[in-house]
């Protein structure tokens, strides 16, 4: 499979998954938690987008529609052009996954040379008599060496055991990685390195990177575009340049300016959130973040804000996103 000219690797239209629930087990009638509720964004290949916003805004969920670990309500998934129906194994192939946790990713029976070769025979990448120099190879490519071939994963440090990880992503050449918080499990001073590493690949192979947040300063490190999730909804997307010098969006606002900073002199101040968020199976009239917004007025609470142009590539969901940063 192979782009074609002006093709994004992957592009995600109108895109919506509900969850069915119960409110309690007395009774019958199910509510629906929105999880996802019609985003949209594309990623090119040798370019970062990241997903940032609270825990249970849509982001993992959002993954998981991509990987075909869950199938959407409505909405398609593109890669290189091609609508994505089901998890075939050229889907496997060419979008993988680097976890959270590098340990609990990683089967802890396996020596790392047989958690290596296992994608490698799936996907037949190569010949079975090739399959070493390509684990050494892969292994290679993270900064390891063959030494660790013959390891368990409980005998590598939480850094190389990540590696590992990335190494396995890698072996079968993937067009698209989906990062997710891959390093917020790691030490502070090997999570540089981690990152430093997933550029140098992504320059030196091409990959298209999804990455998975909370960590806003990391975001402004790795992306080249920022998209802003709440309750199920992309509120604000942006080159990140144009994001972090300044956001269109109250939430987009409010996360940075509670994002830490070695000067708290120096935080830019923006209005405080106020109020809890809602809940995602009762979610409020109109603009779903009303309810917690300083700017809200009466047109929030009757008209959902559509996602729009305020500038050049920035889009926000905001009936007042002109007034802001003037």
């Amino acid at each position: 499979m192979t782009a074609t000219p002006g093709n994004p690797v992957i592009a995600v239209k109108n895109l919506v998954k509900h969850f069915a629930m119960r409110r309690s087990w007395s009774q019958r009638a199910a509510v629906s938690v929105r999880a996802v509720d019609g985003i949209s964004f594309e990623i090119a290949a040798g370019s970062t987008l990241a997903l940032v916003g609270e825990s249970g805004c849509g982001k993992s969920t959002t993954a998981k529609l991509i990987l075909q670990l869950e199938r959407p309500d409505s909405g398609q998934v593109l890669l290189d052009g091609e609508p994505i129906t089901k998890p075939t194994p050229r889907l496997r192939q060419h979008i993988q996954m680097v976890f959270q946790d590098p340990y609990a990713s990683l089967t802890p029976h396996f020596k790392i040379r047989s958690i290596l070769r296992e994608p490698l025979a799936i996907h037949r990448v190569c010949r079975r008599r090739e399959m070493r120099d390509r684990v050494a190879a892969a292994l290679d490519d993270v900064g390891l060496t063959a030494e660790v071939m013959p390891r368990y994963p409980h005998e590598l440090s939480g850094g190389q055991r990540q590696r590992v990880g990335i190494a396995r992503a890698l072996a079968v050449k993937p067009r698209l990685i989906v990062c997710d918080e891959p390093v917020s499990a790691l030490d502070v001073s090997i999570r540089s390195q981690i990152i430093n590493l997933l550029l140098d690949l992504q320059e030196s192979q091409g990959l298209a990177y999804l990455f998975i947040s909370h960590d806003l300063d990391l975001v402004a490190h790795i992306s080249d575009v920022v998209a802003v999730m709440y309750l199920g909804k992309i509120v604000e997307q942006a080159p990140t340049e144009v994001f972090f010098a300044g956001p269109k969006h109250p939430y987009s606002q409010a996360l940075l300016a509670s994002s830490p900073v070695p000067d708290p002199h120096r935080r830019v101040q923006f209005a405080p959130l106020r109020g809890e968020i809602a809940s995602p199976t009762d979610l409020p009239s109109g603009c779903r973040f009303r309810t917690r917004c300083p700017l809200a007025i009466d047109k929030c609470a009757d008209t959902e804000p559509p996602l729009r142009t305020v500038g050049a590539d920035h889009l926000s969901a905001c009936h007042r996103a002109d007034e802001l940063n003037q």
